[in-house]
């Protein structure tokens, strides 16, 4: 016979974290996290080379020779310098476009919403890291509530089978009665040794997700009951399509790609560029060396035609600008659908589990008064087994009642992306 002994199973699945522990540890662990984050960095340049479009490019240059040429004496052509001569110089040139036909412009809006779409990119990830946080804590006490669960039925099918034993020994009873209680019995272990399996599994995964080597426990000080929304249902209908991060990222995603054709568009109009420097040379009689004085250039380019190389890029632009709109129309229509739905299975899960704890009452009170009328000879065993069985099922509904409304509330939550 296998013996239960839950506290010294559950002593060994590693150290107990709180939710609040849970949900840090994970988020400073989330690889999702962390390239969300990274995207906003990478956002927070774009946006700085944007604004550097702005202002004038700089740069040093210099150079040094060494040539044995002939060099030809100043109104004295055919006199030359036999001896090697050495040349060297140094310049500060600057640039900067004084007309982009806008282009400047549409690159910095798209910078500017590129930078939005990845901050509502975080949040969602962040709740969304959360929402996994969650689920891997409420899984490991879910999976201590059915060892628990298991642990009863066990303790109630050894129960039955010694009324069973009892009732045979006295004559009121077969043996058939018996090897059902046995049977009985066997499987309430079997089940009891699968919950713990479970559990086994359950703490691994939760290991994992806060950055540990091996399982980690759930503290079980956590109200599992009911409690009121922050918002009303009409409240979290109304704000899900309007300020979700599924849907604020969406937007600006559109908003990006909508300057981007701005952007690409201006292709078809000249840039104009101003540029001026200062050089300084020992001698620029030498071939190639730099020439000593000021230099001030005002350039215009304007592409003719380049083989529909400009053409193809604003039609990719204005293709993806379209994408990105409808997918931001779908992306409120689906969070508007989303939050009707979590809000039903979050009621629904109440009043489950309102009903599955009157289940367990009714059912034990059953077990109860069927167990006294076998002892009395007037209830079979069977009637016994299928009381403990019903007891049982209550027991696992109103836990599953439970976590289905704990996870569909983080679910709801990482949807809209705040605390409920």
């Amino acid at each position: 016979m296998v013996g239960v002994d839950t506290a010294s199973d559950t002593a060994t699945y590693g150290v107990r974290l709180s939710l609040e522990t849970v949900v840090a540890r994970t988020l400073a662990h989330s690889p999702g996290v962390a390239a969300a984050q990274g995207a906003v960095r990478d956002a927070a340049a774009l946006r700085r080379v944007a604004l550097g479009a702005y202002l004038p490019t700089v740069a040093l240059n210099s150079s040094a020779g060494w040539t044995d040429q002939s060099l030809a004496s100043a109104g004295v052509s055919s006199l030359t310098q036999p001896s090697t001569v050495n040349a060297y110089g140094a310049g500060l040139a600057a640039a900067i476009d004084v007309f982009t036909g806008g282009r400047r412009g549409a690159q910095r809006s798209q910078a500017e919403a590129i930078s939005q779409a990845v901050d509502a990119g975080l949040v969602q990830q962040r709740y969304a890291t959360i929402l996994l946080a969650r689920q891997g804590y409420f899984e490991v006490l879910r999976a201590h509530e059915l060892v628990r669960v298991a642990g009863e039925s066990v303790a109630q099918a050894e129960l039955g089978l010694g009324y069973a034993r009892d009732r045979e020994q006295a004559g009121t009873a077969t043996r058939a009665d018996v090897l059902l209680a046995q049977l009985a019995a066997s499987t309430a272990r079997r089940q009891w040794l699968s919950a713990r399996d479970t559990l086994g599994m359950t703490t691994a995964a939760l290991g994992r997700l806060v950055g540990a080597d091996g399982p980690v426990d759930a503290d079980a000080l956590i109200a599992l009951e009911p409690t009121p929304l922050a918002l009303g249902d009409s409240g979290v209908l109304a704000l899900a399509p309007a300020a979700a991060p599924a849907v604020v990222n969406a937007q600006a995603l559109a908003n990006a790609d909508a300057a981007a054709v701005r952007a690409s568009e201006t292709q078809y109009l000249p840039t104009i560029s101003l540029g001026a420097g200062y050089n300084w040379s020992n001698d620029g009689r030498v071939t190639g060396a730099l020439r000593s004085g000021w230099i001030v250039a005002l350039s215009t380019s304007f592409p003719l035609f380049n083989g529909f190389v400009r053409e193809a890029s604003v039609t990719q632009a204005k293709v993806a600008a379209e994408v990105a709109t409808a997918t931001s129309a779908d992306t409120k229509r689906f969070v508007r659908a989303e939050a009707q739905r979590l809000l039903g299975s979050l009621r629904v899960a109440e009043q489950d589990i309102a009903l599955s704890r009157e289940s367990v009452r009714l059912a034990t009170e059953e077990l109860r008064v069927i167990r006294a009328r076998y002892r009395a000879g007037i209830a079979t065993i069977l009637d016994v087994l299928t009381a403990q069985t019903a007891l049982t099922q209550a027991e696992l509904d109103l836990v599953s009642a439970q976590f289905t409304y704990q996870v569909a509330r983080a679910s709801l939550e990482a949807l809209l992306g705040r605390d409920l």
